[in-house]
């Protein structure tokens, strides 16, 4: 399912902009790159993401990033509502339980069941997860 309309109001971290375009990447992981002030894809699976890209800058311009609260998200595989979510190699989200054998890094929840390809409400909370 695509999700459309509006999902609330979320926190939003200020003064991030594009290190790159994405065009073709509104609603995906991002993280922070290595020049400051920037964000990217996050491009790795189980990598440290800090948010969800809101808009679709290009490289430079201004980027919208949910990192707290209600937020659209863009699948990359089948989640059910309520299961936490990670970012997948290319910086769609993935549904996990979390994990016994090594540490991941959580976006935060689905509030709504979704499949690659759709477009979806997450309650975004980065945090760690895994054993200490």
């Amino acid at each position: 399912m695509s999700y459309k309309g509006g999902i609330g109001n979320f926190v939003s971290a200020p003064g991030l902009l594009a290190g790159e375009s994405f065009a073709s990447k509104q609603y995906y992981v991002v993280k922070l790159a290595s020049t400051a002030g920037e964000v990217v894809v996050c491009n790795g699976t189980h990598k440290q993401g800090i948010g969800l890209i809101q808009n679709d800058p290009a490289d430079g311009e201004a980027a919208i990033v949910a990192i707290g609260g209600p937020a659209r998200g863009a699948a990359g595989g089948t989640i059910t509502a309520g299961q936490m979510v990670n970012a997948l190699s290319t910086g769609t989200l993935q549904g996990t339980s979390g994990g016994t054998s090594g540490t991941q890094w959580i976006l935060g929840f689905a509030m709504e069941a979704a499949s690659s390809g759709d477009e979806f409400s997450v309650s975004v909370a980065p945090f760690k997860f895994g054993p200490s």
